[in-house]
């Protein structure tokens, strides 16, 4: 499911590609007169991986500097890293971009999305690039993903990474300079601590990082490497720390695996770790070789792009050649065999880590992103081009009548479609998507769908499509309204069907006909699985039953947000579960 629902908002976005403008700023007074600034981090996944961990740094240090900072996501809010900052999920129906609310700075952390964050107009956009294959092996991406890759790079005035090597393939890829604000490690977890080598009781070990469907990861060279090695040092164990269950056929290649493990358990490992391996073909930074050289643990790492901002061959690490698997084992057997070779390591490596603190790098993080909020957005186009059917009371509030506004100024499109909320049935709000702004002067009749809801006043529902059924559900007439519903359901067209659905399973909900409210919820989402109205209203039904089942699909709900996809959903469908 979540794939498709991605692949769909990817394919969305690379049809808006002919559109894409670079963003321009330019410096303004009143920006630089603000007392408190708010970031917002844009993410397309919130999985367990360093690069997310790092976002999660910097959002809630920003916080202790005194920044307001949000995330958002598609995702539901991760409990595998602390968040401290406000967080908000946005509906996959929905281009992500715009859940964001209005802030000085939007920081897009994936190129994915550039074009996206810029086009809501809100604020000045920064690119974080963190690094991927787009930056160390772009022609192993599809030649359109490389085009659009291309496009998106041109697009930010601002871009930052966290390494001066990613710094120098932006540069000879793309043409573009950036700021480089390092990553750092947190002392308070990593560090020396009390470990356990020497203790007869703790059988000496190699420790790796990393998922092994990562390709570039290097996983299955390290496990054949140590399988070798094993051969001469048969007591020697190898321990696997991964974000996620290893597939079946991985569950045996390492004598302990660790799920996902908390902070605190990964520098543990680390501390009484005999080495630890890093096999990855490339890293904008190498995160992890970091932290273990913190806790002293010697480091044998492929001699990647991300490991040379700070690694020194036989001073600090130990370089393998990439892809190379018998110099990695050959490595791995030297290290084990020369000890002062391993305190010398290791040694070094804890002077280097302490290079690596977060209040220096939160410092430049918090001194860049205060000179770019400095920047307003130039508008493409006026808001006096538009004929508007909304006022600003008209707006849920008026952050989203001022997105509102920003949006008008930056679309390239003729029209543009809002979600009006309606209170026809109580506790459970109605959104439907409608025309909220029309170019003046049109060029392609083109419409966009911008998410800033505003309060629908409706006196005469007969003008709305299901209107007259929605009438007597209003009344309590429920069986006029599912004769009304059933009847009208086959003249109407497809896009407006799973919606009188929708009300033809609440009428039958509301009559206790609860089997075949049943039946009807099992027929809808064989057409669409992902129709979060339908798993709503067998939520709601589950619970009159009071079945276990609810809570099962209560996540599927929380993970897929609101049916932004139909004409007609319920809306903030989270906030009602919580309710």
């Amino acid at each position: 499911m979540i794939p498709t629902l991605r692949q769909n908002e990817y394919r969305a976005r690379n049809s808006r590609l002919p559109l894409a403008k670079p963003q321009e700023v330019e410096l303004s007074i009143e920006n630089s007169q603000k007392s408190k600034l708010k970031v917002v981090y844009v993410m397309t996944h919130v999985s367990v991986c360093g690069g997310v961990k790092i976002i999660f740094e910097h959002a809630n240090r920003l916080k202790e500097q005194g920044w307001e900072v949000c995330i958002i996501s598609h995702f539901p809010k991760p409990d595998w890293y602390p968040i401290f900052v406000e967080y908000k999920q946005v509906p996959f129906g929905i281009e992500l971009a715009q859940g964001i609310p209005i802030c000085d700075v939007i920081v897009a952390t994936y190129w994915d999305h550039i074009q996206a964050c810029i086009e809501t107009g809100i604020a000045p956009v920064v690119y974080f690039e963190q690094g991927d294959e787009h930056l160390f092996q772009i022609q192993r991406l599809p030649d359109e993903m490389q085009t659009f890759v291309k496009t998106q790079m041109k697009l930010p005035q601002f871009i930052m990474t966290v390494s001066h090597q990613a710094a120098s393939l932006l540069e000879d890829n793309y043409g573009r300079k950036s700021a480089v604000i390092p990553n750092a490690i947190d002392h308070t977890i990593f560090n020396l601590g009390q470990n356990n080598i020497g203790n007869s009781q703790v059988a000496p070990y190699i420790l790796m990082m990393g998922n092994e469907f990562i390709r570039f990861k290097g996983i299955a060279s390290i496990v054949r490497a140590v399988q070798r090695v094993k051969e001469s040092y048969p007591e020697i164990k190898l321990y696997w720390i991964n974000p996620n269950n290893p597939s079946e056929s991985w569950m045996n290649v390492a004598d302990q695996i660790f799920v996902n493990p908390p902070q605190e358990k990964i520098a543990e490992l680390f501390r009484n770790a005999t080495l630890f391996v890093s096999g990855s073909e490339f890293e904008s930074f190498s995160l992890p070789v970091l932290e273990a050289m913190a806790t002293g643990c010697p480091v044998i790492s492929a001699k990647n792009t991300g490991v040379m901002e700070y690694g020194i061959d036989n001073e600090n690490i130990i370089y393998a050649e990439i892809g190379n698997e018998e110099d990695l084992v050959q490595k791995i057997l030297i290290a084990l065999e020369n000890s002062e070779l391993r305190d010398r390591i290791s040694n070094n490596g804890l002077a280097t880590a302490k290079k690596y603190n977060w209040h220096n790098s939160i410092t430049q993080l918090s001194d860049y992103f205060m000179s770019v909020s400095n920047y307003a957005v130039i508008p493409h186009q006026q808001i006096e081009d538009w004929d508007i059917k909304f006022d600003v009371e008209d707006f849920k509030n008026y952050d989203e009548f001022y997105k509102f506004t920003k949006a008008l100024q930056n679309v390239s499109e003729d029209i543009i479609y809002i979600p009006v909320i309606y209170d026809w049935i109580e506790n459970h709000p109605i959104a439907r998507w409608e025309i909220a702004a029309t170019k003046r002067i049109t060029t392609s009749k083109k419409s966009i769908q911008i998410f800033t809801p505003a309060i629908g006043r409706l006196e005469d529902m007969r003008q709305i499509i299901l209107g007259e059924g929605i009438q007597y559900v209003k009344e309590e007439k429920y069986n006029e309204a599912l004769d009304y519903f059933v009847t009208y359901y086959a003249s109407l067209s497809d896009e407006w069907k799973l919606s009188c659905s929708k009300w033809i399973i609440l009428c039958l909900i509301e009559l206790n006909r609860d089997n075949d409210a049943l039946k009807v919820i099992q027929d809808v989402l064989q057409v669409n699985d992902k129709f979060s109205d339908a798993y709503y209203l067998y939520y709601l039904l589950l619970c009159l039953n009071h079945s276990e089942e609810a809570n099962q699909v209560a996540q599927v709900i929380s993970l897929l947000g609101d049916s932004v996809t139909e004409n007609e959903w319920f809306f903030d469908v989270n906030s009602q579960l919580n309710r």
